[in-house]
């Protein structure tokens, strides 16, 4: 038997780091956006043999238990009792490395088909159990618009609707792991987050107000990649000169994403950043889908 699923991408739109633990870990205030596109594709095969095996289209991506889907499929299997046969396959759209959750989705994914397969866990304890796999991995089994507290494992689903304005994402072609990042954050930013900002973002999400959402964007991590990094500062300048209204990168980088006014600009802006950089340099993701998100 064999099922497939779409392992979601999610966008940092706010990244507040709040402080900073005894254990080393940060204190977070964080929205994420959940994408349609790009997504990973899934598939799960039950009953091929002992064991579970993780393969990719990527060659440089871990393969089975070395793989966080591999580990996901491994941990329900011991929560559950099950003695696994399971090959799950990750055909991979979302880049890695690069801020936007691929890793942590393939495995919440994996845990979300397994239990749809077999009902042997309450929805509480799989959160439990993503938990242990990942801060960010309880997000990907429901992915909602939410706000995430603590180290961005408690989630604050965003009630009502939102309507995202256009979107433009643009991956730089290389990866940056979450640790450098943190490593690298200015502790002088460590803090509250400006009073109201988090409040008006989600604003602008709930009335699609593009300039309100340009104008309240933040990620703490993000100047020390722009220092790092010189073409990321490039493709901000690029993005905002061709009529961007703003753009941020988003979680530990290095994707960057642009709000737009209207879909038309993002369309000129996906073709000339095509025009002026290689299919080496950067990934564009222009197909995002526009509308009203049920974020409850």
């Amino acid at each position: 038997m064999i099922e497939q699923d779409d392992s979601f991408s999610k966008l940092n739109l706010f990244l507040k780091v709040t402080a900073r633990r005894p254990d080393r870990y940060h204190e977070l205030e964080t929205l994420f956006l959940p994408l349609q596109r790009p997504a990973d594709r899934i598939t799960l095969e039950f009953g091929t043999g002992a064991g579970i095996r993780v393969s990719s289209n990527v060659p440089e991506l871990p393969e089975n238990l070395e793989n966080l889907a591999g580990r996901a499929a491994l941990a329900y299997a011991d929560a559950a009792g099950i003695r696994p046969a399971w090959t799950i396959h990750i055909e991979k759209r979302i880049p890695v490395a690069a801020g936007m959750g691929g890793g942590s989705s393939n495995a919440a994914t994996v845990l979300r088909m397994l239990n749809r397969h077999y009902g042997s866990l309450p929805e509480r304890s799989l959160r439990s159990l993503a938990l242990t796999l990942g801060a960010d991995v309880p997000f990907f089994l429901a992915p909602r618009a939410a706000v995430a507290t603590g180290i961005g494992e408690v989630l604050h689903q965003i009630d009502g609707c939102v309507t995202p304005p256009p979107l433009l994402v643009v991956n730089p072609n290389f990866p940056v792991s979450a640790k450098w990042s943190y490593l690298h954050l200015d502790r002088g930013r460590i803090g509250p987050s400006e009073p109201g900002r988090l409040a008006a973002l989600i604003n602008g999400l709930h009335t699609g107000d593009a300039r309100l959402v340009a104008e309240n964007l933040h990620n703490d991590l993000a100047p020390a990649l722009f220092q790092k990094f010189p073409l990321l500062a490039e493709l901000r300048e690029f993005l905002l000169t061709g009529g961007a209204l703003n753009a941020e990168v988003t979680g530990s980088g290095p994707t960057l994403f642009a709000i737009t006014p209207t879909v038309d600009i993002r369309r000129k802006l996906a073709r000339a950043l095509r025009e002026h950089y290689s299919p080496e340099t950067v990934t564009v993701f222009d197909d995002i889908p526009l509308g009203t998100i049920q974020a409850n």
